[in-house]
């Protein structure tokens, strides 16, 4: 459960109808304009949700459906994928005032953001709420954390995002640098510029201001209103299609990164097939085919991920934590992760394409299940099945 502003964000889980969450708010604080405008007309960069209204409480109940989570993808992805990620985080701060929305309201929280794996694109929660779901500077960490966790192997362009976030901020001009990338690229191979810092260095640079911070008492903002200013820099609409959409950001106030709060990442083991296996923990023993991997170590430090997958010949590198060989029928690129809490595991099916079963039943996508010793682990339905072990 995740609290904020006197708000509370719940995750829950049901075997039938997978996982979704459960957001209150006083009646008093409900953005009627907002929401009306949304259950009209739903934006696909955000969470359907229904809700109810009961003791002047107002309960909004989000459906993850198909999406997984954004972390679960954390590592190298392609070129095109990683353009269109960033594009499909900013663009809805910039244009949420078409639907009465304000970037306030949305949850930048790294642990609510949902990725379709099929379009490429983000979803927010969103709590139409008069004073906002999120605090002032939210935005910043969540693009550092991003920045930092999704890669990509064109070094030009993770340079350009990486200073662009370390230096001035402007969401705007942050697009179109993407946009003009992907059509220099679509022409010839990008050179990174002379001068252009390397990751390493501004990597340092990030990890240094959060140093800087933490070794001093750091007061947060007090959150200024939309109209004095607080998200100029996504939006100051107040009613729907003004023709000032394209333009009204050039000139706005950066988001400035002093004062951000370091945000923990989880932390994604790097494990494959050629890694000696030495049974000391936790993992999956082969029952299955004989020429698969007879164990796989699922070595995960506590609010770690683990994630397992198929090696992907298009993409030529590992995105996985463990990674069947691409031949292996049934498995997906992307297939599910186990998560750690304490002594307890858990796995999440990431939307394969075959599926993951626990004890011969499917389980649905993007929910988590708790593994127990003998438990009958299938990936796929191809004879890729394991059983659950803990020492």
């Amino acid at each position: 459960m995740r609290k904020e502003n006197n708000y509370t964000i719940e995750s829950k889980n049901d075997f039938l109808t997978g996982a979704y969450l459960v957001v209150s708010i006083p009646e008093s604080d409900l953005d009627l304009n907002a929401l009306h405008t949304i259950q009209t007309d739903c934006p696909d960069f955000i969470l359907p949700f229904n809700y109810k209204i009961s003791n002047c409480q107002v309960e909004f109940t989000y459906k993850v459906g198909s999406l997984c989570k954004l972390q679960y993808f954390y590592g190298d992805i392609p070129h095109g994928e990683y353009i269109e990620i960033w594009r499909s985080l900013l663009k809805p701060l910039l244009e949420c005032g078409d639907w009465y929305m304000t970037p306030y309201s949305f949850v930048l929280d790294i642990d609510y953001l949902y990725y379709d794996k099929n379009n490429k694109t983000v979803a927010y929660v969103y709590v139409p709420s008069i004073s906002g779901y999120s605090e002032h500077g939210a935005f910043n960490s969540m693009a550092i954390a991003i920045a930092k966790n999704i890669t990509v192997s064109s070094p030009g362009l993770e340079n350009k995002v990486l200073r662009s976030i370390v230096n001035d901020f402007n969401p705007g001009e942050f697009l179109e640098m993407l946009m003009q990338h992907r059509e220099n690229e679509a022409k010839q191979d990008t050179v990174p510029t002379v001068g252009e810092l390397a990751k390493d260095e501004v990597l340092k640079e990030i990890d240094k201001m959060f140093i800087e911070e933490n070794s001093q008492t750091v007061h947060p903002p007090e959150k200024p209103s939309v109209e004095n200013g607080g998200f100029r820099v996504f939006s100051g609409k107040t009613k729907k299609k003004t023709e000032s959409k394209r333009n009204g950001y050039r000139n706005t106030v950066p988001v400035s990164l002093p004062g951000v709060e370091h945000q923990k990442i989880p932390k994604i083991i790097d494990v494959t097939q050629e890694t000696k296996i030495i049974m000391s923990g936790a993992g999956f023993r082969c029952i299955g085919k004989t020429h698969l991997p007879q164990i796989i170590e699922v070595c995960v430090e506590e609010g770690g991920i683990f994630s397992i997958g198929r090696f992907d010949a298009s993409v030529g590198k590992k995105q996985s934590s463990f990674e069947f060989e691409r031949a292996t029928k049934a498995v997906s690129r992307r297939h599910c992760v186990v998560e750690r809490e304490g002594v307890i595991y858990r796995i999440v099916d990431l939307s394969s394409s075959a599926g993951t079963f626990i004890n011969d039943k499917k389980i649905p996508p993007n929910t988590p299940f708790e593994l127990t010793a003998g438990s009958r682990v299938s990936f796929g339905n191809l004879g890729a099945d394991y059983i659950w072990e803990t020492n």
